[in-house]
């Protein structure tokens, strides 16, 4: 089944955003399926995600089941059209649906929405601009949801789902406050909720890639947050692959996608690398990434290991824009050239680096400073090494690296030593190895023998109580300073200088 599914993944993507409100008229009224998917061919495209349901919550096909959710300005049976025309070319299509933005949903029921713990929507109030409020899968949306797939199942071909906005979130909605208390668990802990949110995600990514099971064996399955790390580890059955959503000129910057890759190719499942055609991030039309950014993007996908997609956005009016795949098939002529060389390839790495964002909280999304930091050291001696977590399998590294703030629990403890006595060997710096993470308790000492060293004291505070090692402060709230001396001297005059970070 997933093997299936895995096979069908493409090398050479499009994901096209299409969230278009109410208020826009002309829905796919310039939509003509022969030139739109003529127009991927020339832009040796092999796959295009297309939409069913956006943001705003209304569909993009002629629904029998809920034709109210049709958008009401849709002039075309748009996602079918579409779904034809490249399945004519060879084309797959894989289908985009929201989850927890659904701004019409948000409206028409807003007990279904997440809350804070002021009982707030999650995401904004009723006058906020945008969908963003965020809906509670533990509640009876998660039947209209499953209604809505079953729709799309029993009505169209399927090559794919790409559900998205999927987020363990910090809860205090009634829906999540009832299922607390019957696990016994205490609503009111932030800490609680959080581990809960994140308990709930992973069910229902499980529990909703076996219901479309039912419907579709092979289709290929994800579940976007625009990132991936070891919080994806405990429901990664429900996953066919992963997409690495970074766009570089956007939030992610250059730094996340080959730390999120180096990470996510260890799953087990393979992988895509999305980036965009946007000069900045996703949604403004009539923009242009530079042509050899766009190419080199997708060739560091390639070389990392990944199939490769780029973002695109049609205008409200379905006219596919030329111009755009032009440069799309820039880059995608060369990925055509390397994929014969890449199919079967895997990537060889004899270091692993263990990433902080184990550590973190379970709705943490992103790359933490340490490893992004350690990544571009790495990336830029040319040294070959993966991303790993506790639960990895750390024989085949000759070293692995413990980057600034890696703490070593009994359990981790006697993982690291197996390995060390098996010939391997470790490089920590800064905290790593500290028998705590921060915000969990004292940090009182090492808990790895192997490494030779002892925590004298935990250093000084600030003014504002907290401990100044490894702070960086703008203003020099904090600084110290050294007399260079003896080898540390040379090539330094011969006076104070000062240490704008303390470490350990």
């Amino acid at each position: 089944m997933t093997e299936n599914a895995a096979r069908n993944l493409r090398y050479r993507q499009i994901h096209l955003d299409f969230h278009t409100s109410e208020h826009i008229g002309g829905i796919g009224a310039r939509f003509d399926a022969d030139e739109f998917a003529d127009t991927l061919v020339g832009a040796h495209v092999d796959s295009i995600t297309c939409f069913a349901r956006c943001h705003h919550g209304w569909l993009y096909y002629e629904s029998a089941a809920t034709p109210e959710r049709q958008h009401p300005h849709l002039e075309c049976d748009l996602l079918r059209e579409q779904i034809a025309a490249c399945h004519a070319r060879g084309i797959r299509v894989p289908i985009y649906t929201s989850v927890q933005w659904d701004h019409l949903i948000a409206q028409e029921r807003p007990e279904w929405l997440a809350r804070d713990e002021e009982g707030r929507p999650i995401g904004g109030g009723p006058h906020s601009s945008g969908f963003y409020r965020r809906l509670a899968v533990n509640s009876p949306y998660r039947d209209y949801l499953y209604a809505h797939l079953r729709d799309i199942l029993e009505t169209m071909p399927v090559d794919g789902l790409f559900l998205d906005i999927v987020f363990p979130l910090t809860d205090s909605s009634r829906w999540t406050q009832e299922a607390m208390r019957a696990a016994r668990l205490e609503p009111r802990d932030p800490q609680a909720r959080r581990r809960f949110g994140a308990q709930v995600i992973d069910e229902f990514r499980l529990a909703t890639s076996a219901f479309i099971r039912q419907f579709n064996a092979d289709c290929t399955i994800f579940y976007n947050r625009g990132h991936i790390g070891p919080h994806h580890r405990p429901s990664a059955a429900a996953f066919s692959h992963f997409e690495v959503e970074s766009l570089p000129s956007g939030a992610w910057g250059y730094g996340h996608f080959p730390a999120a890759a180096r990470f996510a190719r260890g799953l087990g499942k393979p992988i895509l690398g999305q980036t965009g055609k946007f000069h900045t991030a996703w949604g403004d039309f009539h923009s242009f990434k530079n042509a050899t950014a766009l190419e080199y993007e997708c060739a560091r996908m390639l070389a990392h290991g990944a199939r490769c997609m780029i973002g695109d956005q049609l205008t409200p009016d379905g006219r596919i824009d030329p111009h755009v795949y032009a440069l799309v098939a820039g880059a995608y002529e060369r990925v055509a050239r390397c994929e014969p060389y890449c199919e079967g390839s895997r990537p060889l790495a004899d270091i692993g680096m263990l990433t902080p964002e184990e550590f973190a909280e379970a709705n943490t999304g992103g790359i933490p400073p340490a490893i992004q930091g350690a990544s571009m050291m790495m990336e830029e001696a040319a040294h070959q090494f993966d991303i790993l977590d506790s639960q990895s399998d750390f024989a085949p590294y000759q070293v692995l690296i413990l980057p600034d703030v890696i703490p070593v629990d009994d359990a981790l403890r006697a993982k690291l030593e197996s390995y060390l006595a098996g010939g391997g060997q470790i490089l920590a710096t800064f905290e790593s190895g500290l028998n705590a993470a921060p915000g969990d308790g004292a940090q009182t000492a090492f808990n790895l023998p192997a490494l030779g060293v002892s925590l004298v004291d935990e250093g000084p505070r600030d003014e504002q109580g907290q401990l100044a090692r490894g702070r960086y402060y703008p203003r020099s709230d904090f600084a110290e300073y050294v007399l260079p001396a003896g080898p540390l001297a040379a090539g330094l005059p011969p006076t104070e200088h000062v240490m704008y970070a303390r470490g350990t």
